[in-house]
């Protein structure tokens, strides 16, 4: 007992001490307005950490008072490409607000109930294992919900290992060459990972959760996804530079998407063999990211109602909490007056790319800096530092 004491007084004073170092790295010179500032937090990150070539970001108040957009860095290396705001960028796990999107219009209309189980949707050669913990078979079980809210207890086919073996994110560095299919990825799933617990006892972040909501999208539709993206969200909004990667086109000619790293090794092909799919393979740039938050926060894509059913929070992991497919970014009340960090709702993706709200100051971020290695999480203290900056310019 006094050893579990002890522990949690040392994660304790870890976490603050963290934080403190975390403050200290937030300061910025002053500057005579937002512009001069925002422009200078973008600039310093490239030129002052390692890892990052290339950063894009776009922040706009919601009642259009102010709005700004920009880059620093290099986007495509081997032709010396400036970045620039209308870089595309491979959005990763922000594909997943996109998904949830699109499942919550199609429980508007009637076409599927949140507490329906997968197996109603999906051909049982599909599923079938996918989900046997200690012995009991949960796959015909789950839930829509619980695939939306990560209380599935599926394995995650892109991060977690079979025993003495490698994740499939480790295999694709070793393989940049070699193409997968959605069905592959759910397929390791079922042969070569063990689930986490049973459905809807506890929360475990999975990329397969999605994938299978993508392949449900489709048989309620009839239609391929990124058919299904353009009629829901993409071309209603006039997104015209987002696009569903090996699957459909931007609208218009905006060029190659910017360079994604890990450390130092260029994966601009892992992102686009094949598996990133319902759960990571749109391609946007900043501030189409930011139109779409911004009707899906207005009750444009979904109703009010609904949105708020996407906001039902759990714990995820410190500092995020989870809903149906949307993120909650919020330190606890001392910290978060301290570091003056308001609490953010939106999604995050694996390369770097945030898309948030800030309801408290009415405003929306998004961006990237396209590097899926960094102990820092640096866009995290770039989101700090901008809603610091609009505090201060009250």
């Amino acid at each position: 007992m006094k050893r579990k004491i002890i522990t949690s007084i040392i994660l304790i004073i870890v976490i603050i001490v963290g934080f403190i170092i975390i403050r200290n790295s937030l300061s910025t010179p002053s500057f005579e307005n937002l512009d001069q500032e925002i422009k200078y937090i973008v600039s310093d990150l490239v030129e002052n950490d390692k890892l990052i070539r290339n950063c894009v970001l776009s922040v706009m108040k919601g009642d259009g008072s102010f709005s700004w957009s920009g880059a620093a860095g290099i986007a495509n290396q081997n032709g010396q490409v400036p970045m620039t705001k209308d870089t595309p960028v491979y959005i990763a796990s922000i594909t997943k607000l996109y998904t949830a999107a699109v499942i919550m219009r199609l429980y508007e209309k009637g076409a599927l109930f949140l507490d329906d189980p997968m197996s109603k949707y999906l051909p049982k050669k599909l599923i079938q294992g996918i989900h046997v913990y200690k012995g009991k078979d949960y796959s015909n079980e789950i839930t829509i919900k619980e695939l939306l809210s990560h209380t599935s207890g599926i394995a995650d086919y892109y991060t977690e290992k079979p025993k003495g073996g490698k994740s499939l994110f480790e295999i694709f560095l070793e393989e940049p060459e070699r193409s997968w299919t959605v069905d592959e990825t759910i397929a390791r799933v079922k042969n070569d990972l063990v689930p986490n617990f049973p459905p809807g006892t506890d929360t475990s972040y999975s990329d397969t959760n999605f994938q299978l909501l993508g392949k449900i999208i489709e048989v309620i539709t009839g239609k391929p996804l990124h058919f299904v993206y353009n009629d829901f969200i993409f071309r209603p909004l006039g997104l015209k530079n987002t696009w569903l990667v090996g699957h459909s086109k931007a609208l218009v000619a905006s060029g190659t998407p910017a360079d994604v790293f890990y450390k130092d090794k260029i994966i601009n092909k892992i992102r686009t063999n094949g598996s990133y799919w319902a759960d990571g393979g749109i391609v946007s740039t900043a501030e189409e990211m930011i139109i779409f938050l911004k009707a899906l926060n207005e009750g444009r894509i979904v109703s009010r109602d609904t949105l708020k059913l996407m906001h039902n929070w759990h714990k995820l992991h410190f500092p995020l909490q989870y809903g149906y497919g949307t993120m909650y970014f919020k330190l606890p009340n001392f910290i978060a007056k301290w570091m003056e960090a308001p609490p953010l709702w939106g999604h995050s993706g694996s390369t770097g790319s945030f898309l948030y709200y800030s309801e408290d100051l009415n405003l929306y971020m998004a961006g990237s800096i396209n590097q899926a290695e960094s102990e820092s999480k640096p866009f995290f203290k770039v989101m700090i530092k901008l809603t610091k900056a609009f505090q201060s310019k009250k």
